[in-house]
């Protein structure tokens, strides 16, 4: 009888409701901390996916970066579309942009002149180009300033890949044709790198060649990028990501050929 008093007692009946209490409390607190653990684990996973993203091999960095790409904010070197291999084009690029007239950073413009085979696209070249344009327009790549060599090939180039170019400048025109001090050329080029101009949410276009982009015009300095620039070489239609921040330069990736960044947005 006594416990049973105990039990219906106002006492007990303040202890129950009070353990209660706490029981909810404590219930509480411990959800509380579970959601913020798991909210900061989750962070944790995505900012290690998007802002330090790990590769398995180069696909997933081609994948990476062509998505990257989407987002604008890069400066892309791309080596021209294909030309017929003339083995002494250095002769007839000089012509072109630099035996004439016009003024500084302009050309001969040789499409209808008699050395317009070796300086300008062939027919494959510009079909090559016709496809390119195709992917980009597909996708709706974001493209902003486009810059040029003054060379036919290259401008040809970024007429149909691109729609156009804004500018263009001799010293985009690959070493072969001159002879110049290569430490003052590579700073030239940086320097032109540095001063391009890069519209939010778009890339910035460079239609050019091989042998333009050097090692030295780039601030990564890690044993990892020392290996990939041994040869910095693209075939036709490839090109290189280009960041810039904080007056340098980055060299990010590399597109050997065209395939390696358009298959990234084909899923079957």
């Amino acid at each position: 009888m006594k416990l049973s008093k105990f039990f219906n007692s106002k006492k007990f009946k303040l202890f129950e409701k009070i353990i209660t209490y706490l029981a909810f409390l404590i219930i509480t607190i411990s959800s509380i901390f579970y959601i913020y653990e798991s909210r900061y684990k989750l962070q944790s996973k995505l900012t290690s996916v998007f802002s330090k993203p790990t590769y398995q091999n180069e696909n997933d960095k081609d994948y990476y970066w062509a998505s990257k790409l989407m987002e604008g904010g890069y400066i892309l070197h791309f080596r021209h579309a294909e030309r017929d291999k003339w083995i002494d084009v250095v002769n007839y690029d000089s012509l072109d942009s630099h035996v004439h007239n016009k003024g500084k950073d302009q050309t001969r413009y040789p499409e209808k002149d008699y050395f317009s085979a070796a300086v300008c696209l062939n027919k494959r070249g510009k079909v090559q180009a016709k496809v390119m344009a195709e992917h980009l327009n597909h996708i709706d790549f974001p493209i902003g300033y486009v810059i040029s060599s003054t060379s036919c090939r290259a401008r040809q180039t970024a007429d149909i890949v691109f729609g156009g170019f804004d500018e263009m400048k001799t010293i985009l025109v690959h070493k072969g044709p001159y002879k110049e001090n290569e430490k003052k050329r590579i700073q030239q080029l940086k320097n032109l790198y540095l001063s391009l101009p890069v519209i939010e949410g778009k890339n910035t276009i460079v239609s050019a060649h091989n042998s333009v982009v050097n090692k030295e015009m780039f601030e990564n300095n890690t044993s990892e990028f020392e290996n990939k620039v041994k040869e910095l070489s693209l075939e036709e239609g490839g090109f290189f990501v280009i960041s810039k921040k904080n007056g340098k330069l980055k060299l990010e990736h590399m597109f050997y050929v065209f395939s390696e960044f358009s298959k990234n947005f084909h899923e079957r």
